[in-house]
């Protein structure tokens, strides 16, 4: 019975069944694509694995032939996997077969490697990142990106030629890499990649004149105010308000209605806290220092996209020996022709 199991498991009706199986499959649930963007378009945008349990299996009508893909590719490897094996126990007399289960095991490693990208990686796609500040990676805790410096190539007519990043990435207070990122540069690490997106600016405090200086107000500055006194930014949103419940509504990073989130003290403690609102008069605790708005501050940032895929090196590895099946089995087929062997193709 165990023998019957093997030889089925090694047989080539098994392999030229599933991968039949899985050909059509693949193929036929290809054509849902175009009238389903909601549901496939996201497939671009995370890994498998996270597609599979969050909208594939919401939508089990219109995905079920994806699951049977994966069942019949699963099977289609278990066949590839039992040949390799049944192949080394009987390497002596089939040795001469060795480029073709070279590529056996180089696909397994592929698709073992795939498996574990799709279920251990993560994306994020697009990701603003301003310059010289610590960007949180949220899929990765306590790592962080910094963008060091940032160069946009721009054509006589405005057009984008390339996108120059400075990147260094972080564990805690670490630095794990550096490097530079273009368009046809990405910035590889243990099976993180990153790439440009795109790049813009985006508002990060306001310019006032205060007591006769101009003075930058943004998210941590913390400005001296004489007599052990301190002003603190706590926040800055570019476009804010209240709702009819009196709940602080953030609506864009545009400037359309900018407030500041403040905070006076002094060594007692907390003197003053709250909203100012600049195309209000200022509140009554902010009044004594005569804060005059002058002009929005802008800073660039570079939207990134990062990929993490723990699943690559093994990719990378089988693709290797899948091309070395290749050229080997190449080298031995035309050898043993020359030489009369008539070899089979298979």
């Amino acid at each position: 019975m165990l023998m019957k199991l093997w030889k089925f498991c090694c047989s080539l009706k098994l392999t030229i069944v599933t991968a039949s199986l899985a050909t059509f499959l693949l193929m036929g649930g290809s054509l849902l694509f175009p009238g389903n963007p909601q549901l496939f378009d996201s497939l671009d945008r995370m890994p498998l694995g996270a597609w599979l349990s969050g909208y594939a299996s919401a939508a089990p009508g219109l995905s079920w032939w994806f699951f049977a893909f994966a069942v019949a590719l699963g099977v289609l490897i278990i066949n590839t996997g039992c040949c390799f094996i049944d192949w080394l126990l009987q390497i002596r007399s089939r040795w001469r077969k060795s480029g073709e289960y070279l590529i056996h095991l180089g696909t397994i490693l592929l698709f073992i490697g795939f498996c574990w990208g799709a279920a251990g990686g993560w994306r994020h796609i697009a990701l603003p990142c301003t310059v010289g500040e610590l960007t949180p990676l949220p899929n990765w805790p306590g790592h962080y990106l910094r963008v060091d410096a940032f160069k946009p190539e721009m054509a006589d007519n405005g057009r984008p030629l390339d996108m120059i990043s400075q990147v260094s990435i972080y564990r805690g207070d670490n630095l794990l890499v550096a490097g530079e990122v273009r368009i046809n540069q990405p910035l590889l690490h243990a099976g993180l990649v990153v790439t440009p997106a795109s790049f813009g600016q985006q508002p990060v405090g306001f310019y006032f004149l205060v007591k006769g200086r101009k003075q930058l107000l943004k998210q941590g500055v913390n400005l001296g105010l004489g007599a052990g006194q301190s002003l603190e930014i706590l926040r800055f949103l570019g476009d804010a308000r209240y709702d009819a419940q009196g709940r602080l509504q953030y609506r864009n990073d545009r400037i359309g209605n900018p407030a500041l989130e403040l905070r006076i003290t002094s060594p007692q403690g907390e003197i003053w806290r709250g909203w100012y609102f600049l195309t209000q008069a200022p509140p009554a605790g902010l009044r004594a220092l005569n804060l005059r708005p002058l002009s929005p501050a802008y800073a660039s940032y570079s939207s990134l996209t990062i990929n993490f895929d723990p699943g690559a090196r093994l990719s990378a590895l089988g693709a290797i020996l899948v091309a070395c099946g290749c050229c080997f089995a190449l080298i031995s087929f035309y050898r043993k022709r020359r030489l009369g062997d008539r070899p089979e193709v298979c």
